[in-house]
């Protein structure tokens, strides 16, 4: 049953949501952060040069500094990073704990990792390490062409300062984010989720969206319609009600696998930052800020869409 059904088999249901502008797709990014020195840095293209491989069993990434003018907030030289999953597994989607160095020094079923701007595995297993695979996309001979993730490295000892940072190379963002005050029908809620603990469909065309978010321990269903006669569209706010009418466009919110939570008169906004369509006319991307109020004046849960855009 879709969203939409879903939602009408239940008495009482509202809606409110919230807007913003458009976005990139796939992006080349590198943000790291040492607690050590408190130093934030990032590179982006076209200054910071990204190479992506399979060499065996480890994905290994470089960035690195161009030549030429360098940005103040681009990190001199390059970082060389290795990933490895646990023995006898092949990288994917999740998150990797306990991670150390790679071989020779690895032991028992542990992943591994080393990220440097100078070798730090080179007299044993030196590394604490976790990893979260978010994305990791392969072409059609089976090579890995894409990836989305975050670390966090101690060299040393498991007390040692970390070094934090987010990757993103040839991957378009796919997340869901929500976020509500106390006070709101449903309670405080703060959720950041990601491909590494989630699932994410979307289907339909510019005419209405289904789109669901299966998170750790929790659902979220929400259905998206146009007014009657209008289709969706980028760069657009909507004001919202539960069902389109000749004013506002569709939100339907369900959480829950049994549609536990949901609204009875909700009202709100909807921003479409961004939409993009496959020629048959489905919706392959979206990225939409939603702001949704169970009543007039109560508090606003809001949210964030990020599906391939």
């Amino acid at each position: 049953m879709n969203t939409v059904s879903r939602l009408a088999s239940v008495v009482c249901v509202g809606l409110g949501l919230v807007g913003a502008s458009t976005e990139v797709a796939a992006e080349r990014i590198l943000i790291v952060h040492d607690e050590d020195t408190g130093v934030s840095r990032t590179y982006t293209p076209p200054i910071g040069v990204f190479t992506l491989s399979e060499v065996g069993e480890i994905l290994r990434v470089t960035v690195g500094e161009q030549f030429g003018e360098v940005s103040a907030s681009v990190l001199p030289g390059f970082w060389f990073m290795s990933f490895v999953a646990p023995p006898g597994e092949r990288l994917s989607p999740g998150v990797y704990r306990n991670a150390g160095c790679l071989s020779p020094y690895r032991t028992g079923r542990a992943p591994s990792m080393e990220i440097a701007d100078n070798p730090v595995c080179l007299d044993g297993d030196t590394v604490w390490g976790e990893f979260a695979i978010r994305q990791l996309d392969y072409d059609a001979a089976g090579a890995v062409r894409g990836v989305e993730l975050t670390f966090t490295q101690r060299v040393g000892s498991a007390s040692a300062p970390a070094l934090t940072g987010e990757l993103r190379i040839d991957t378009n963002p796919l997340s869901l984010t929500v976020d509500s005050p106390a006070a709101f029908a449903w309670g405080r809620i703060a959720q950041e989720n990601h491909g590494d603990t989630s699932l994410f469909t979307l289907t339909g065309t510019t005419a209405g969206i289904d789109y669901t978010a299966s998170v750790i321990k929790d659902l979220w269903s929400i259905a998206i319609t146009p007014p009657p006669g209008m289709l969706l569209e980028a760069g657009r706010t909507y004001t919202t009600r539960n069902f389109a009418d000749g004013r506002s466009a569709g939100l339907l919110i369900l959480r829950g696998a049994d549609v536990s939570q949901s609204c009875a008169d909700a009202s709100g906004l909807l921003k479409v930052r961004a939409i993009e369509t496959a020629t048959s006319g489905e919706v392959t991307g979206l990225h939409a800020d939603f702001h949704y109020k169970c009543t007039l004046n109560g508090p606003p849960l809001r949210g964030t869409i990020r599906y391939h855009l």
